[in-house]
C-alpha cells in the first residue's frame, strides 16, 4: 500500500514542511555580498539553479554544478560568497568548493538538513531546512558495510521532501515575493487524494514506455532536470530539455510508446507544446502529458480515443513562484506514481534495483575526491 512507503509519506510531508517554514523569519546572510556563488549536486544542483533565479536580481549570481563551482571559488573575493547546498552537508564536490572559498577570504553560507555535518561545521552561517529529524541522519538499513557508511537522509529513498524543504528556506533567504496562505492552499490541493489518485490509476501503463521526456521552457526547465533525476533514481531512463531543443536533438531518439510529459507555464509555450502534440501521436504513438495552471486556456488538442492525453491541472496562478512550487509537487507524485510500479523495494534507493552495490559505488563517486583545497 502507498501509505507504508517511505516517499508516499515524505510527501505528504511537505504540507507540514511549508506550514513551518511559514512561520520561520528570514536566513541570516553573512554580509551584503558581492558575487555570489550558489552550488550543489544532483537535485541540490536543480536548487542551485533555482537560487540563481531567485537572487539573480540581487547582482552578479552563478548558480553552478558542484564541480564547476569548486573550480570557481577560488577565485572569489573577501566581500563576495558561496552557498552550498547539501542535504547531507557531506557532498564532496560542495565541500571542496566551500573550502577553497574561505581560503580565498569568501564567507560560506551552509544549506543542509544536517547540523553536524562537515559543511555545517565549516561554514560561516548555517541555514538548516528543517525537514528531517535529527536523530535519524546518522543511519541507514543498508547491509552493505561501504553502503552503510552513506548516511544524512532520513529515509534511504529518492529524495522529495528535502528538496521542497531547500526551495522554501532559498525563498526566505531571497525575501522573494510569496503569499503563505495561497502556497498552503495548493499544497494542501495538490497533496490530496483526489490529485494524485488519477495519476496512479494510469501509472502502470506509463511504466510500460521505455523513456520519459520532460520538456518545459525558461524557469520550467529547472523542474524538468528535477524530474529527470527523480526517474533515475527509479531506475528509468530519462531526458530533460527545452520544447524547441526537444524538437532539434531528442526527437531524434523517441521511440514508439515513449512519454513526453510537457510543463505549460504560459500561453507562448502551450502554442508551440500544440504544435508538436499531433506529431508525436501520429509518429510515435507517445504517451503525452500535459501539466499546466488552471490559470492558462485550456490547450485545443487532438483527441485520439486509444491513446488520450492525460491532462493534469494545477490551482491556479499567475505567479511564477507558485508556479514553480505547484510542478515540483505534480512531477513528485507523477515520477513517483511510475517508478513504484514493479519495483522490487519501493521503500529503499533506486527502488531496490541492485541498490547496494550502487549506493556503495556512490559513497565513492559523491562523498570522496583526490581534489585538495588550499591549506587542506
Amino acid at each position: 500500500m502507498p501509505s507504508r512507503e517511505y516517499i508516499f509519506q515524505e510527501i505528504l510531508e511537505q504540507e507540514r514542511i511549508a506550514a513551518l517554514h511559514h512561520t520561520l523569519s528570514a536566513p541570516d546572510w553573512p554580509a551584503a555580498p558581492g558575487k555570489i556563488i550558489i552550488s550543489g549536486s544532483g537535485d541540490s544542483h536543480c536548487a542551485a539553479l533555482f537560487g540563481h533565479w531567485l537572487l539573480e536580481k540581487r547582482g552578479q549570481v552563478s548558480g553552478l554544478s558542484s564541480l564547476e563551482a569548486s573550480k570557481t571559488a577560488q577565485y572569489l573575493k573577501p566581500g563576495d560568497l558561496f552557498i552550498g547546498i547539501s542535504v547531507s552537508g557531506r557532498t564532496a564536490r560542495v565541500l571542496e568548493g566551500a573550502k577553497r572559498a574561505l581560503s580565498a577570504g569568501a564567507p560560506v553560507v551552509a544549506v543542509t538538513d544536517n547540523l553536524q555535518s562537515p559543511l555545517a561545521q565549516l561554514a560561516t552561517v548555517v541555514w538548516p531546512i528543517h525537514a528531517s529529524p535529527a536523530e535519524e541522519l546518522h543511519q541507514t538499513n543498508y547491509k552493505d558495510e561501504h553502503a552503510k557508511q552513506y548516511v544524512g537522509y532520513h529515509h534511504d529513498v529518492a529524495q522529495t521532501k528535502t528538496f521542497w524543504a531547500v526551495l522554501l528556506t532559498l525563498i526566505r533567504a531571497a525575501k522573494s515575493k510569496l503569499d503563505w496562505h495561497i502556497l498552503l492552499a495548493h499544497t494542501h490541493r495538490l497533496l490530496s487524494t483526489a490529485f494524485h489518485e488519477p495519476l496512479f490509476s494510469k501509472a502502470a501503463l506509463w511504466a510500460k514506455s521505455g523513456q520519459t521526456f520532460f520538456l518545459g521552457s525558461g524557469w520550467a526547465r529547472i523542474v524538468a532536470r528535477f524530474a529527470s533525476y527523480k526517474m533515475h533514481e527509479f531506475n528509468r531512463v530519462a531526458h530533460f530539455t527545452g520544447i524547441e531543443e526537444y524538437c532539434h536533438t531528442h526527437y531524434f531518439i523517441t521511440r514508439t510508446s515513449d512519454i513526453v510529459a510537457f510543463l505549460i507555464v504560459d500561453d507562448d509555450t502551450a502554442a508551440r507544446a500544440a504544435e508538436v502534440v499531433p506529431v508525436l501521436q501520429e509518429l510515435f504513438e507517445a504517451r503525452i502529458i500535459w501539466i499546466q495552471s488552471e490559470s492558462l486556456d485550456q490547450p485545443n488538442l487532438p483527441v485520439h480515443p486509444n491513446n488520450p492525453i492525460e491532462m493534469v491541472n494545477l490551482p491556479p496562478t499567475n505567479e511564477p513562484l507558485q508556479q514553480f512550487l505547484d510542478l515540483v509537487l505534480a512531477v513528485q507524485w507523477l515520477t513517483y506514481s511510475i517508478g513504484r510500479v514493479g519495483a522490487p523495494d519501493i521503500n529503499t534507493f533506486h527502488a531496490g534495483y541492485d541498490t547496494e552495490r550502487l549506493v556503495a559505488g556512490t559513497l565513492q563517486t559523491n562523498r570522496k575526491s583526490a581534489i585538495r583545497a588550499p591549506g587542506t
